[in-house]
């Protein structure tokens, strides 16, 4: 079969190779035909910029990818919930005991023995996929396979504003960048009852027009404008109350440390360079007495919420969808530099 595979540590080194076809093993098992596979801003890392997973390294070769919907094709014995046609996604994590606290409390991705597909072991850029039962989701009738391939960074954005920040309907809150996790966390910030403005550059005007049609109050030029002092301005000197930076942007997580007020809450989304940041302004955090909240990824409870605000249409996920690729063409998706990107889908 396809797979799109990063071949090698270091920067590059993807390719669409043919591999053997994986086979259910795991009583549990259910193989999947996949139908589309997200680019994430992690496989970004991997590939453009040579990130290794925190607790090993990458263990090249490995096939990409963990944001995808598909097709079950076959089950194993004991599968009973699941079964052939079904159309499915999964959360993304295998090898997790389900008998620890933290698996227990829904926090399988804490598992010692949890393994996040795509970086850690094989992933979902194939043409087909070997997943566990115990974490796997039905995609609702009325939902495509593109959108099926969006839950999991739709669930990234419902974590942070939903399971980690403390918004209120009067508060007013600021995401730094316009790519698919900053357009989906202002989605669900907006649903908050919050007024939500969306910070990017001249570059990014089409996405922050995107911005506007699916809800965003507010849209900022960061280069052609004061942003900071334009918010405080906006807020009568007090700032904002949280602050969502998806950028991983350092010069972005000042600017927001700036612009949110006392007590307020600085969220970071946006994955960090393994060696962390060196941020100018963490004094001015101090005294102002602020939050820093770091949100990754999702827990089992995330999943639901997620698709059912997709499903209902309280969440647009389909707009974000900007480019496909086939596997063949992978050298071009990781490549590609077209300021309109948001959302690559490859797909066999």
């Amino acid at each position: 079969m396809k797979a799109v595979r990063k071949m090698d540590h270091g920067i590059g080194f993807v390719s669409c190779v043919d591999i053997p076809e994986p086979q259910i093993v795991r009583p549990n098992d259910v193989k999947i035909k996949v139908e589309y596979c997200g680019i994430c801003g992690t496989d970004d890392h991997i590939v453009n910029h040579g990130l290794e997973p925190p607790k090993a390294p990458l263990p090249v070769p490995v096939t990409l990818g963990h944001e995808y919907s598909g097709t079950v094709v076959e089950v194993g014995p004991e599968v009973t919930g699941i079964k052939v046609g079904d159309r499915v996604t999964t959360g993304g994590l295998t090898g997790f005991c389900g008998r620890c606290l933290l698996c227990i409390g829904g926090f399988i991705g804490g598992c010692a023995t949890a393994k996040s597909i795509g970086y850690e072991c094989d992933g979902a850029m194939a043409e087909y996929i070997v997943h566990e039962e115990s974490y796997m989701f039905k995609l609702p009738d009325n939902m495509s396979f593109e959108a099926g391939a969006l839950i999991e960074p739709a669930a990234v954005a419902c974590h942070a504003v939903f399971e980690r920040a403390k918004i209120t309907p009067t508060d007013v809150v600021m995401v730094m960048g316009a790519g698919p996790i900053g357009l989906l966390v202002m989605q669900f910030a907006k649903l908050t009852g919050a007024t939500v403005g969306i910070v990017d550059v001249s570059a990014a005007s089409g996405k922050l027009e995107l911005a506007k049609k699916l809800g965003a109050d507010f849209v900022f030029e960061n280069d052609k404008m004061d942003v900071t002092s334009t918010v405080l301005q906006m807020t009568g000197g007090r700032g904002v109350n949280v602050t969502f930076d998806c950028t991983s942007n350092p010069k972005c997580i000042d600017q927001a440390i700036l612009m949110t007020g006392f007590n307020g809450q600085v969220m970071l989304v946006g994955t960090p360079p393994a060696d962390g940041y060196k941020l100018d302004r963490m004094l001015i955090s101090f005294m102002k007495e602020q939050t820093l909240q770091n949100a990754f990824a999702h827990n089992v409870f995330t999943w639901p919420k997620a698709i059912n605000l997709i499903a209902t249409g309280r969440i647009q996920v389909e707009p974000l969808v900007s480019h496909k690729f086939k596997f063949d063409d992978c050298e071009e998706a990781f490549s590609l530099k077209d300021p309109t990107k948001i959302k690559i889908l490859m797909h066999p």
